[in-house]
């Protein structure tokens, strides 16, 4: 299991309940806790000095689409307010 070399810096996180809880569950059934697996992330991040994770997961399947709907303005949301925003992503 990895371990920190040293603790002595504090991390708070704020992460929606529902990850948080589908998270535990599935680094748990790895014999990990969230602690160990942000630790590891972290850790990853410093060894490749870049994101730890394959980038192309984070890129949409119909890139070209999206571009062209960001160009041109269609199939766009807009916010008045982080409030706004805020709500948008936290709705059920």
């Amino acid at each position: 299991m990895f371990k920190p070399k040293n603790k002595n810096a504090r991390l708070n996180v704020r992460v929606d309940q529902k990850t948080k809880e589908e998270a535990q569950k599935i680094y748990e059934a790895l014999g990990l806790n969230l602690s160990t697996a942000i630790n590891m992330f972290l850790a990853q991040t410093v060894i490749n000095n870049s994101w730890p994770l394959d980038k192309s997961s984070l890129i949409s399947d119909n890139i070209d689409e999206a571009r062209t709907d960001a160009l041109h303005n269609h199939n766009l949301t807009q916010f008045n307010s982080v409030k706004e925003l805020e709500d948008y992503i936290n709705r059920d």
